[in-house]
């Protein structure tokens, strides 16, 4: 049951003074020019776009928002479609807003998207078809209400797809995986007993061509623990060498290791190893 309260804010949410939009663009050039307009006013935008291909039709489904929308990495990739855009921004005071962070794929990459095909395609097609209808009918609670399911039912579609594409693609994902913790050992230059740079899960996915939410995924998939707590790890295990193998003090093993304050070696070294480093060379002594 929605009360009241819910239902009011639904209705707010799509109200008819253009808070949401559903297109049909014939071009990729049309898209963005409609796009972009969107992107500037804090809309959120879903596309079920047909791909340039040689061999066949294919489909696909994309996300954008105001804080990810590359226009040079999706260029050259659409030939026509449909959209769906709607401020996000008005979500706020309800499940739907905090949803929307749950789904890691919405911030995936052109590369990381899964192709639609067959039934999957008709059956995401199907529910485009029912928003595009539902936009057509006049506001009230229920309108309000019934696009926000079609979204969640359109969400929690692609991330069965996704998780389906992840399980299917396993041995790639876990020689992704293994060029992650290889480049992460990169970062440390054992020779000269130093970081290169303090690794950082952003570094690491430019490095390997990959969104950072993907390249968690992965990690998650394949070794039951996200790329964060594996780049933790890694600088933790190094702080523990060094407090072991050299007489520097925490502050000069900080500088070392790139961090701007011993106060964030401090901090990470504590929850990871649940003693500060200075308690952890005591203890080794």
């Amino acid at each position: 049951m929605v009360n009241n309260s819910d239902a009011n804010k639904f209705q707010d949410t799509f109200r008819l003074n253009y808070s949401y939009y559903f297109d049909q663009f014939g071009s990729e050039q049309e898209f963005f020019e409609s796009a972009q307009k969107w992107i500037n006013d804090n809309y959120f935008i879903i596309v079920l776009g047909r791909l340039h291909k040689v061999d066949g039709e294919q489909y696909i489904l994309l996300f954008f928002n105001h804080q990810y929308f590359p226009v040079e990495e999706v260029k050259g990739h659409l030939k026509d479609g449909l959209c769906f855009a709607f401020r996000s921004d008005q979500f706020k005071g309800y499940s739907m807003r905090n949803r929307l962070k749950d789904y890691g794929f919405l911030a995936y990459s052109i590369q990381e998207s899964i192709p639609l095909m067959g039934n999957d395609y008709r059956l995401i097609k199907n529910i485009f078809e029912l928003i595009a209808r539902e936009t057509k009918m006049p506001s009230s609670e229920i309108h309000s209400t019934i696009l926000v399911a079609y979204l969640n039912l359109l969400l929690q579609h692609m991330q069965r797809f996704y998780q389906w594409s992840l399980a299917n693609r396993l041995d790639e994902c876990k020689l992704l995986q293994q060029n992650f913790i290889n480049e992460l050992h990169t970062y440390f230059d054992r020779k000269a007993n130093r970081f290169i740079a303090l690794p950082t899960l952003a570094s690491l996915a430019k490095k390997l061509d990959h969104t950072t939410q993907f390249l968690n995924d992965v990690s998650l998939k394949t070794s039951g623990s996200t790329a964060q707590h594996h780049i933790d790890n890694f600088i933790v295990t190094i702080a523990k060498e060094l407090l072991a193998e050299t007489d520097l003090s925490v502050a000069e093993i900080a500088k070392k290791m790139h961090f701007i304050e011993p106060q964030s070696l401090n901090r990470l070294f504590k929850r990871k190893a649940k003693v500060t480093p200075l308690d952890y060379r005591i203890s080794i002594i």
